[in-house]
């Protein structure tokens, strides 16, 4: 009995290792066809993302040539635009240069003055001799006789006619109306003497008068003897 016993083991042995060697054999091969699966997975799975960049990269190929030729253009029309607006600006001045030729022509008679020069003197003489002043005249020509500026008909400026004429104050006429001023205030601060804004005005009236004054000094159109005071303030306002 034992040796038939042994028998049987000896004779079942090899085919229990034969079938652990197929099992051995059909895992390995299992786990091969896993593998290959899974290649064959991830091959797949790369190839539409490699080939759509390069689908995408060939229609940014194709669109880049028609925006770069749009912008080109749109470079090309900036620029020309850019030419024309400088060639306006530059031949603008031309024509205006031009034109404004006859306006510079010194001493040139306007058309539309219908008085001659001598005339004109006649006229200035006239409304000197009324009491009127060297701005006052100049403001009648203007308003009643159509002359813009005297030294542009005549040829010579209003204070030379009243010079020539001996008609021209002897003081210049701003340091006249700011002594006037002075003397105005004067009497305003002999009634109000509490005006504060009144003084503080008449100080300053009275600085501008010493300022002009040694400006006309030294221009040569006041005597270096003359001298502002109240007094001859108030005697040269009547």
């Amino acid at each position: 009995m034992a040796k038939k016993a042994e028998e049987k083991e000896k004779k079942e042995k090899p085919k229990a290792e034969k079938a652990e060697v197929k099992t051995k054999e059909e895992k390995a091969s299992h786990k091969a066809e896993k593998k290959e699966e899974k290649v064959a997975e991830t091959k797949e799975a790369k190839k539409p993302k490699e080939e759509k960049p390069a689908e995408a990269k060939e229609e940014k190929a194709e669109e880049k040539p028609k925006h770069e030729h749009k912008e080109k253009d749109e470079k090309h029309e900036h620029k020309a635009e850019k030419a024309e607006h400088k060639a306006e600006h530059k031949e603008k001045p031309a024509e205006e240069k031009q034109r404004e030729k006859p306006k510079k022509a010194k001493h040139a008679r306007k058309e539309f003055v219908e008085l001659k020069p001598a005339e004109i003197n006649e006229a200035i003489v006239h409304l000197a001799n009324e009491g009127h002043s060297a701005s006052e005249i100049g403001m009648i020509l203007r308003d009643q006789y159509g002359i813009p500026k005297v030294g542009k008909v005549v040829g010579k400026k209003l204070g030379a006619i009243l010079k020539e004429n001996k008609l021209a104050h002897p003081i210049p006429e701003d340091l006249m109306s700011l002594i006037r001023k002075s003397v105005t205030l004067r009497t305003h601060m002999d009634k109000n003497k509490k005006d504060m804004s009144a003084k503080r005005g008449l100080m300053l009236t009275v600085s501008k008068i010493r300022a002009l004054e040694k400006y006309y000094k030294k221009k040569g159109k006041l005597p270096m003897q003359w001298r502002y005071s109240p007094e001859t303030a108030a005697l040269l306002a009547k």
